[in-house]
């Protein structure tokens, strides 16, 4: 037989279109006490962005198929690829409402508190923070988990990191260790985060393109020069935080204090029972601090949508579209009308239509990421890619049990092999739909330890399940498809497949071109992108 190389088998795979067969299926049955209104959000959100193709001339994408919508659903809230069994079942349900049903079951999922924890640690830390700190950054990660398993309330969620002392254990007050407990550092960063704010021009100067003014920054940054670690900020235990009764910021290159000042608001008053910190924290949490909401509105959208819905928080009025302005400030209002409930602004999201659309649209207008009309493509996460080969194949410990940091479940374990992955493969900051990996991550993953794992006859998952004489080249070849991309192989791709292992000699010699296939697959753009 004329043996097949990987090269081959990818230049065939990836020959063919991205396509997906429609079908039906899965989930069991969750109520919420929201149902009428979060119809009538998902109508609304749906009726705007309509509005405003109308108005463009903008034709959209048309809706996902089944498995584009799985697959897609369950990274942005699991953090993982879908079973293949979960595939099958959901392909096989034919009930009208299974879309919301597996919404609600990806909620319900360990994994999705699991998995934002690693969204909002990454979101919360600097990268090399946690290898110096990993005590820490573990402990904030089960605190950040706990708290999303309990659907804890937005603003209860970030008053708990702002004011954390050391007494709830190990993790919320590496924020501030992260950022030297200086004022100014603290200050940029919260911002940013909870405000949606980039103050940091204004430190120095008065800034250029919005209002914020050199001394408004300082006033922000003054309720936070009060933070003091009493411990040994080198120990490697429990960091503890307490606000002192004394400390100020200067105005840069000057001897003049400046007193702690809310932004867009007034100077704040002493307070003896409430710390600095306490009143910068209830001032930004407030339902009534419309930054705040706005903040948060916005990185839920583009968690999802792989893009903000405004450019630009601090001139939504003037620089965004009507449609996307009118929008932010609708969703802000129903946020805080569900409570902050983040999880219920995650369902009402996904549920609409423009989340469903197909990343695949069929004019380029739909392509404008401003007009929400496809799905933009997202790059993998260094996590979402770990743990999705992991429910491809799960790594084994010394004892040929599964690990307990290989169980999918986007846990921060102490895991040197999925530690040593992220470190590699993680990408400088930037934008969530732009690919920003070089040669050296992709040589990582077309010849890493975790691919030669994955594509192993003796070691894979995947591989072992395959190989049986009750399955038809057909079926093992679909079953490679829908576990990796959650959607059957296109008639070209199972013919090319099936041709393929028909010229094979032997079993061995099967097995070994299923790992081949497997390995161009998992390294095909298509398994790398959410989309």
């Amino acid at each position: 037989m004329q043996f097949f190389s990987r090269s081959n088998i990818t230049n065939f795979i990836l020959s063919f279109a991205w396509l997906a067969i429609p079908a039906s299926g899965f989930a069991d049955d969750f109520s919420s006490p929201n149902v009428k209104i979060r119809e009538q959000m998902v109508r609304r959100i749906d009726s705007l962005l309509a509005e405003r193709w109308a108005e463009e001339g903008v034709v959209p994408a048309p809706v996902a198929k089944q498995g584009e919508f799985l697959r897609r659903a369950s990274l942005d809230l699991n953090g993982v690829i879908p079973r293949a069994s979960e595939v099958r079942q959901f392909l096989s349900d034919e009930r009208p409402e299974k879309r919301s049903l597996l919404i609600d079951q990806l909620l319900a999922s360990p994994r999705y508190a699991s998995h934002f924890a690693t969204v909002w640690r990454n979101r919360i830390l600097p990268h090399e923070i946690e290898m110096e700190h990993l005590r820490e950054a573990v402990g904030l990660h089960q605190w950040l988990r706990e708290r999303f398993a309990r659907n804890l309330r937005y603003d209860n969620l970030v008053e708990g990191l702002l004011l954390a002392t050391g007494d709830e254990g190990p993790g919320p007050g590496l924020y501030f260790r992260a950022h030297d407990l200086v004022p100014e550092k603290i200050a940029s960063s919260a911002s940013e985060l909870f405000l949606g704010l980039d103050l940091q021009c204004a430190q120095c100067h008065d800034h250029p393109f919005a209002d914020w003014s050199q001394r408004d920054f300082w006033g922000f940054a003054a309720f936070f020069a009060r933070v003091r670690s009493p411990d040994n900020p080198r120990r490697d235990t429990s960091y503890r935080l307490i606000d002192s009764g004394q400390g100020e910021v200067l105005l840069p290159d000057t001897e003049e204090v400046v007193p702690p000042k809310f932004l867009q608001a007034s100077l704040a008053t002493e307070d003896r029972l409430q710390s600095r910190r306490m009143q910068i924290t209830l001032w930004m949490t407030s339902r009534d601090n419309r930054l705040f909401v706005r903040a948060a509105v916005d990185w839920a959208w583009s968690h999802l949508f792989g893009r903000r819905l405004v450019v630009s928080l601090e001139h939504v009025d003037e620089l965004e579209s009507l449609t996307n302005s009118q929008l932010l400030e609708e969703l802000a209002d129903y946020f805080v009308d569900t409570g902050f409930d983040l999880q219920e602004l995650l369902r009402t999201l996904t549920n609409t239509r423009a989340y469903q659309l197909s990343g695949h649209p069929e004019n380029t207008e739909a392509n404008s990421p401003d007009f929400f009309a496809s799905m933009l493509a997202k790059p993998l996460t260094p996590e979402q890619l770990y743990d999705s080969f992991l429910v491809l194949s799960p790594l084994r410990n010394d004892g040929g049990e599964p690990g307990g940091a290989q169980l999918g479940l986007g846990s921060m374990s102490i895991d040197p092999r999925r530690m040593e992955f992220i470190r590699r493969m993680r990408s400088p900051p930037g934008d969530a739909t732009e690919f920003r990996w070089g040669t050296l991550q992709a040589l990582m993953l077309m010849n890493g330890q975790l691919m030669d794992h994955l594509t192993s006859a003796d070691r894979s998952r995947v591989l072992g399940a395959l190989n049986t004489p009750f399955l038809t080249e057909a079926e093992q070849v679909e079953a490679v498809f829908l576990a990796t991309l959650s959607r059957p192989p296109t008639a070209g791709q199972l013919a090319a497949c099936v041709e393929l292992l028909r010229e094979c000699d032997s079993q061995e010699d099967r097995v070994r071109a299923l790992g081949d296939m497997l390995w161009a697959i998992v390294n095909s753009t298509e398994f790398g992108f959410n989309r």
